[in-house]
């Protein structure tokens, strides 16, 4: 798989809210994205990308560590991603798996 920095991302362009406190998924009692959550500014959401695939590299992935209430928020508030990604549909890069994604983190467009 390519390091992060051969990757393209494209990070929503959102409102500066550098003084909020943004759960990362290295933070505990890490959680899902969804619409109750506050936006958060393209260079944090870049920065959780690459602490995403910092996990990845190391082999400390976190995002498999989901609950059936996390699902439940989900379906209940919606997903609220904080990037969206247009990438490769070759099935050996799956960058949620890359990015130690949490469902509803990133929106993924795979292209052929």
């Amino acid at each position: 798989l390519k390091p992060f920095a051969q990757v393209k991302s494209l990070c929503r362009i959102l409102p500066d809210r550098s003084t909020m406190a943004v759960p990362t998924a290295s933070a505990p009692g890490r959680k899902v994205r969804t619409t109750a959550d506050a936006s958060i500014p393209p260079q944090e959401a870049l920065k959780v990308l690459k602490e995403g695939n910092t996990r990845f590299l190391n082999g400390a992935p976190t995002a498999a560590q989901t609950d059936k209430i996390m699902r439940k928020e989900l379906v209940d508030m919606g997903q609220a991603p904080h990037t969206a990604i247009i990438g490769c549909a070759d099935s050996r890069a799956p960058l949620e798996t890359v990015f130690d994604a949490m469902p509803g983190d990133i929106f993924v467009l795979r292209n052929a």
